[in-house]
């Protein structure tokens, strides 16, 4: 249980660093790019040592460590793209509902149990998401949905690459060097494209987008790190279970977190969503027991 609650404080803080950056008009590609070189350092400082490559290659989980690294940094700019042509409400959906994904392929990968009241608090949880995120005339403009369903996939697709790393391929010890791997892989694509920016378009790197960059990297790197090891928890073994629980639980503390510390405005449908957020999660973790 531990290892959800990080993972849930983690994430929340993310979206609060993201919230200053915005605030702040600070460079999201240098800081993004920043927080991944961040994020392998702190691994390396876990490990205590940074492993070489020739150590790392072998490994079973490298290549979809690595293919899991590039999809983070596109994931996040196919979202940027999202919010510029279909407005944030559509985008967060779209990224909270990838949730259906992993959720989906545990009954089909995992034999993972179905219930009557895990399905409920699933369907619940699905609502949850789209009253607590609901902002009224934030519709989708008429560019169409490709760049939202292209979140959802992407997210989902993340999320499901993790649980079947740790289910298939990581060893107790091992999910920090997978980490590693996949951060690492981030940075380098990151690096190559502020490279591109910067011979391209003559962009420079300013010190400010730097700071948050490291700012955003421990909690970003926690993200993940309690992630995995929530799912290699005996508790979590049906991740079915796991994912819903988490993804409505940042939901909550994220909405809750805008509300208090930034002013954001949240309507009767957005409180209506996190009461059906707190349903979900009482109806998930009751089959548990």
């Amino acid at each position: 249980m531990i290892y959800l609650l990080l993972s849930i404080i983690t994430s929340t803080l993310v979206f609060i660093i993201f919230k200053l950056m915005a605030k702040n008009q600070v460079n999201m590609i240098t800081a993004i790019v920043v927080n991944y070189l961040v994020c392998v350092t702190v691994g390396a400082l876990v490990q205590r040592t940074f492993p070489p490559l020739a150590m790392l290659i072998h490994n079973e989980w490298f290549v979809p460590a690595m293919l899991t690294g590039t999809l983070f940094i596109s994931i996040f700019y196919v979202t940027a793209l999202a919010v510029k042509y279909n407005g944030m409400a559509v985008a967060s959906i779209a990224n909270k509902l990838s949730l259906i994904i992993p959720v989906t392929a545990a009954f089909f990968l995992y034999d993972d149990p179905i219930t009557i009241t895990k399905m409920a608090g699933i369907v619940v949880a699905v609502f949850a998401v789209i009253f607590t995120c609901y902002k009224k005339g934030d519709a989708a403009q008429r560019s169409g949905y490709i760049f939202p369903l292209l979140v959802l996939l992407g997210s989902g697709v993340i999320d499901t690459t993790i649980k079947f790393s740790e289910e298939h391929y990581l060893e107790t010890g091992q999910f920090n060097l997978f980490l590693i791997v996949v951060f690492g892989m981030a940075a380098i694509s990151g690096c190559c494209i502020l490279a591109g920016r910067y011979l391209v378009a003559k962009k420079t790197i300013d010190k400010k987008s730097m700071a948050y960059g490291v700012m955003l990297g421990v909690p970003n790197y926690g993200t993940m790190y309690f992630l995995i090891a929530a799912l290699h928890h005996p508790m979590f073994e049906n991740s079915s279970s796991f994912f819903p629980v988490n993804n409505i639980s940042i939901v909550l503390a994220t909405a809750l977190c805008g509300w208090l510390l930034f002013k954001e405005p949240l309507s009767r449908v957005n409180f209506f969503g996190i009461l059906l957020a707190i349903l979900s999660i009482v109806l998930i973790m009751a089959t548990f027991g």
